[in-house]
């Protein structure tokens, strides 16, 4: 079995040649979303500290600013 190399078309070699490539484009884009996800994953659990605490009043302040707003009606004539 030999192949005849003067009989294989030009655009079976690019097809193969762009395949190739485009696998290899798709494999780095993988490899490189899942990393920054496994970094991002990553949480040290000794810095998180379990002491933090809500000041209410400033959060009550910050809720009525933003959903206690008296809107002004736009009258249309």
């Amino acid at each position: 079995m030999k192949i005849k190399w003067e009989k294989i078309d030009k655009f079976y070699l690019v097809l193969v040649g762009v395949l190739i490539l485009m696998a290899l484009l798709v494999i780095l884009t993988f490899r490189s979303v899942f990393s920054a996800y496994l970094i991002a994953y990553e949480l040290k659990q000794d810095e998180l500290s379990n002491d933090e605490t809500v000041n209410e009043t400033d959060l009550n302040s910050a809720y009525s600013f933003v959903f206690d707003k008296k809107t002004i009606l736009l009258e249309v004539r």
